[in-house]
């Protein structure tokens, strides 16, 4: 017990000590993205230290993950253990949370966003919702114009004082807002927090990004309670608590994904309790779906066998909670506001891309085969010459198949919701066109009550996918990134998958 409990210690504090790298890297980091080869070049310089600091941070935490698993079968004589004093599991949560806290508060002070700019567009959003503006109308590039365009001797009034300032930050600025309403309410609550004093647009960073770290101590709470109601170590929630894929996205980058996590893991907690309270568990659920979509597919594991009761009364109060949240902001001024929605929407499901290990080679084979340089240059009409559109839609039919076939698998199998959820949202990661490093947080967030050995290795391997900042002329991604990247992951796919399936087979 000795030699176990100096092991656990050991590698708790290498995990803890490892996030001073981690922290110290994204102070320094800064990203140029002006055109030129000389920022792609600069830009690789201060990502090498990152990826590395958060290599050895996440190798420390390999090995808290392989001790708790050789002494998960032991855990009565772990100090965080029901078994254990209340006194005792206090201070294992106090500590995990103290330090997970420590982390995210030293990179919001000392780190500006620098690996992506989607804060800009939730201040954006958030302030003209504070400033009673439909955040669904306006468009960031008609905000940068000094002049109005139907007369150009008027001056154009701000919105929102610093809305231009904000404005020259936000990318795609032509577009207007792709953000559901449980998101842009809660950009709008931030907003208002500030709406009367002097504009400053590095507190409006740090005052985002501050409210989006205490959502995700939220969350590591959340994993607590989940811990210790299923009798597991505490500590299991390092796995997510320290990890630095949340300290460089929610604390450095301020991404709001964290706010449907937080209501995913409260409508499974809650499911947890009583799955028969259908409607305690499906209100948070519903609202997780007005953060993302991707939460939607996990009322499915949670109804699963029970009767059309129970799925009625779910569909229902889910229905009910989206149109009571969505309705104020979607139905006013004829729906105009979701017409825009459902435009930006389209433009960014037809032609966005980034690092999605099928859906890259899935559009390149398809390209191959259906045309040749030849049949391009040989066009007469220059209205027909060879455009991708209709490959790109599909390649991205072909991965939307993929990952309705893992939801009927998942559906049909015996996974835990737990499980299951865990399953679908990695899928939803390796079968997206666009698989930035934030989307894995929502299967990171579950990696403490169920562990995924490909979850845990595209924890490590998906912020590679920044290398595209290296080349902001063509804003490409070299192919061997992307093997090295996601072979990994799918080799521990197979060996976690694959003797499953060989047993069952063997059982029919």
């Amino acid at each position: 017990m000795l030699n176990r409990s100096a092991s656990r210690i050991a590698w708790l504090t290498a995990s803890a000590c490892a996030l001073v790298p981690v922290v110290w890297t994204l102070s320094q980091l800064e990203i140029a993205r002006d055109a030129t080869v000389e920022s792609g070049q600069a830009n690789l310089d201060a990502l090498w230290p990152y990826w590395i600091a958060s290599g050895i941070a996440w190798i420390a935490l390999t090995g808290v993950w392989f001790h708790l698993r050789r002494t998960d079968q032991r855990l009565d004589h772990d100090d965080d253990t029901p078994s254990a004093s209340a006194r005792q599991l206090r201070t294992s949560a106090l500590t995990i949370l103290l330090i997970a806290a420590s982390a995210r508060l030293v990179t919001i002070v000392t780190h500006r966003p620098a690996l992506s700019d989607d804060l800009y567009r939730y201040i954006y959003d958030g302030e003209n919702l504070a400033h009673g503006v439909n955040p669904y109308l306006p468009v960031p590039a008609t905000s940068m114009q000094t002049f109005d365009p139907s007369n150009p001797f008027v001056v154009r009034e701000q919105a929102w004082p610093g809305e231009r300032d904000t404005a020259r930050h936000i990318n795609n600025a032509e577009l207007t807002t792709i953000y559901l309403p449980m998101s842009q309410w809660t950009f709008g609550g931030i907003a208002m927090t500030t709406r009367d004093a002097q504009w400053n647009l590095v507190r409006e960073e740090r005052l985002f990004r501050a409210a989006f770290v205490v959502i995700d101590l939220v969350i590591i709470g959340l994993l607590i309670v989940l811990l210790a109601r299923n009798g597991r170590s505490l500590w299991w929630s390092v796995l997510y608590a320290w990890h630095p894929l949340p300290i460089a996205e929610i604390a450095g980058s301020g991404h709001q994904d964290v706010i449907g996590i937080a209501l995913l893991l409260v409508a499974l907690l809650a499911w947890h309790e009583n799955a028969r309270l259908i409607i305690r568990w499906t209100i948070p659920l519903a609202l997780a779906v007005l953060v993302k979509p991707v939460a939607l597919p996990m009322a499915l594991l949670l109804l699963k066998g029970r009767g059309w009761r129970a799925w009625m009364t779910s569909g229902i109060t889910g229905a009910l909670t989206c149109l009571i949240v969505a309705a104020p902001l979607w139905f006013t001024q004829g729906g105009e506001p979701l017409n825009a929605l459902r435009d930006t929407s389209t433009r960014f499901s037809l032609k966005w891309a980034h690092f999605g290990s099928v859906y890259e080679p899935t559009l390149w084979m398809i390209e191959k085969a259906t045309n040749t340089p030849e049949e391009y240059w040989a066009a007469d009409d220059p209205a027909s010459l060879w455009s991708n559109d209709r490959q790109e839609q599909l390649a991205r039919i072909i991965c939307l198949g993929l990952i309705a076939l893992v939801i009927l698998i998942v559906w049909r199998s015996r996974l835990t919701p737990f499980d299951g959820a865990r399953v679908i949202l990695l899928a939803m990661v390796l079968f997206s066109s666009t698989a930035h490093p934030w989307y894995l947080l929502w299967a990171l967030a579950l990696a403490p009550v169920a562990m995924s050995p490909a979850v845990w290795i595209a924890s490590l391997t998906i912020s590679w996918g920044y290398v595209q900042l290296g080349d902001v002329v063509e804003w490409t991604t070299p192919p061997w990134v992307l093997w090295c990247a996601y072979v990994p992951v799918y080799l521990a796919l197979a060996i976690d998958l694959g003797p499953r399936l060989i047993r069952r087979r063997v059982d029919v």
